[in-house]
């Protein structure tokens, strides 16, 4: 039989291997003395090479032992169950609601694997207390605790404190895309020269953190695709002068999506994938917006060559992620 004592380091564990090691976050742990139905806290923190704090913290509470508190309910199949009791849930329930943040319960399963336990995360703030059971709290079975749950935990922190960390772009009036209004004219066509006009602009096309940006067919015809809403395509065009702002300026780069692989017959690698830079853009003539710019970039591997990576990278396109106001 294990101690609970034994059982809490598992979870404790279970949990600080995950922020520490896949989410490359931050995790401090409470001591006893100061736990107030809160074991620890999460550090939020974005980037691989030199990972930054957003300033967004979970506050967590980490239970572990499938064979003491998981009491799945027939009537929720879709939910674990896990059986803290009524007097703790009405206890600490006011505890994890004045938390200055987000707040998680985080169960930890023991019983099939003490090395690599599963484990799932709820909400504390929203509804998670059994409809037919007060001493149970229900955590939904698609929402594991792992890598991959690292977004939904920057979710929960909210947009604020991912946005402290943008770039700033103070766009200039001269610097942007202003259409010319008139019988004959068009939107397209104005769109058009500038980007012409950034084609030939070189000292434009260098970003300071990776270097020469082609900006050149690859982007507009993506942009301009066929099947792409024409309201979508305008307001790329209408982003074109924050683009290239964007790319002279902005210091912070993100890796999107992943990236996929081409070998050749001589045995060099083909490797692309996409960048992003994101920056919080001020208009003379609107409100200010998060925007995003996509680079696409290819790597060619020569494993047998001193000089053994070349790569390229493009202007992709550009896109509003949110628009508001004061505090965008």
């Amino acid at each position: 039989m294990i101690s609970n004592r034994v059982k809490e380091r598992i979870g404790i564990n279970e949990v600080r291997s995950t922020v520490e090691n896949l989410w490359e976050c931050g995790w401090q742990e409470y001591g006893a003395q100061n736990d107030d139905a809160i074991d620890g806290v999460i550090i939020m923190r974005r980037g691989t090479k030199r990972p930054s704090d957003t300033g967004g913290i979970v506050f967590t509470q980490v239970k572990c032992g499938g064979n003491g508190y998981r009491k799945d309910q027939v009537q929720y199949p879709a939910h674990i169950g896990v059986a803290l009791g009524p007097d703790y849930i009405a206890t600490h329930m006011p505890r994890w609601s004045r938390a200055p943040g987000p707040c998680v319960l985080i169960f930890v399963d023991d019983t099939t694997s003490r090395k690599s336990p599963e484990s799932w995360w709820v909400d504390l703030r929203q509804d998670c207390i059994s409809p037919t059971n007060k001493g149970i709290i229900l955590i939904p079975r698609a929402q594991r605790f792992g890598e991959h749950s690292k977004g939904d935990f920057h979710r929960l922190c909210g947009s604020g404190t991912v946005d402290r960390l943008l770039d700033r772009i103070n766009l200039e009036r001269r610097e942007s895309l202003i259409p010319t209004l008139g019988k004959n004219e068009s939107i397209r066509r104005d769109a058009r020269d500038f980007y012409r006009h950034w084609q030939q602009d070189n000292a434009s096309q260098i970003n300071p953190m990776l270097g020469p940006i082609l900006v050149n067919r690859v982007g507009w015809k993506h942009i301009t695709r066929r099947g792409r809403l024409p309201e979508r395509i305008v307001q790329s065009w209408m982003l074109l002068g924050a683009a290239k702002a964007m790319i002279m300026r902005c210091t912070q780069v993100y890796t999107l999506g992943h990236a996929s692989e081409e070998e050749y017959d001589d045995g060099n690698i083909l490797v692309t994938d996409y960048l992003g830079l994101r920056a919080k853009v001020t208009f003379t003539y609107r409100h200010q917006s998060i925007c995003q710019v996509v680079l696409k970039r290819t790597r060619l591997i020569r494993p047998n060559n001193k000089n053994s990576e070349r790569q390229k990278i493009w202007f992709y396109s550009i896109y509003e992620t949110r628009r508001g106001r004061e505090n965008v």
